[in-house]
């Protein structure tokens, strides 16, 4: 999807997983997006507040901020202090095929759910040991040595190794401190753990006890997402996502909550400009 609407389908990934770093001294201006992989921030320096599907997080330095495949999100700069942060980009098939049993690669960000914390606070000792890995694989970018490739890939595993058994020791290393909006994060916890039933503006209304327009117009300041346009996404990507496990296209739309297939071919050709069915020949 090329065009900027509410928000964007944002950033690409060709590897299995990418190490940017990135330093914005100058003015820019982002947009509320969302990615096909996940992406894990270490933040270094700046004046940021994070967004996340309606939670907003004032970033500290060395925080390490989880942004899940799918979640929308912007960040929002004071750009009198550069914005200074290391990014991953990781394939979630890069995390699937290198766990092994109930050892999940993807563990910190499962937790990041569980514990409703996009944010991770690690200890002096702790930070200071995985800032080095960073370190570590960023310099691996400019190396030409023999098999750098998988000497990066193998310091990238032990990073998220690392990173994982801090979670595990400590699951208070998740920030809580968010500023959010608890009607409409219930919401958007609401919506997406029941994509297949009926979430019509009346229906939310109802159930959330708040008046139909001052829910939509909390629910966009809060997200940067029209309520409509949220739900149609969210839908979308989740058919996407039973469709790459085997799923008919056709089953898949009538479980993410679409009453007739030419609707959901439509909006899903629209916001990821390609049909179902060519899903199956990725």
């Amino acid at each position: 999807m090329n065009e900027i609407r509410e928000s964007v389908k944002s950033g690409y990934l060709l590897e299995k997983f990418r190490l940017f770093y990135l330093k914005d001294a100058s003015s820019r201006e982002y947009v509320y997006h969302y990615h096909d992989f996940h992406k894990l921030i270490w933040f270094i320096s700046g004046n940021v507040e994070y967004h996340i599907e309606g939670k907003a997080y004032k970033l500290e330095p060395h925080d390490i901020l989880l942004v899940r495949k799918g979640e929308i999100h912007k960040p929002f700069v004071d750009f009198t202090t550069p914005y200074e942060r290391y990014v991953f980009y990781i394939s979630g098939d890069f995390l699937e095929e290198h766990s092994e049993g109930d050892d999940r690669l993807d563990l910190c960000f499962r937790m990041a759910v569980k514990e409703q914390g996009n944010v991770i606070h690690l200890s002096p000792a702790d930070s200071g040991k995985l800032f080095e890995a960073v370190k570590q694989i960023e310099k691996l970018n400019y190396d030409n040595a023999y098999a750098k490739d998988m000497y990066s890939r193998v310091s990238f595993l032990k990073f998220l190794i690392e990173l994982n058994r801090c979670c595990i020791d400590s699951p208070e290393v998740f920030h809580k401190m968010a500023r959010y909006d608890k009607k409409i994060v219930e919401m958007i916890h609401y919506i997406n753990e029941n994509l297949s039933k009926d979430l019509t503006i009346e229906t939310l209304s109802a159930r959330f006890y708040l008046s139909k327009y001052h829910m939509m117009r909390k629910f966009k300041e809060e997200t940067g997402y029209s309520m409509h346009q949220y739900i149609l996404e969210k839908r979308i990507l989740a058919a996407k996502g039973l469709i790459l496990t085997g799923m008919p296209a056709t089953l898949a739309s009538m479980e993410c909550g679409f009453k007739d297939y030419s609707t959901f071919s439509r909006a899903y050709k629209k916001l990821l400009g390609q049909m179902p069915s060519d899903v199956y020949g990725k």
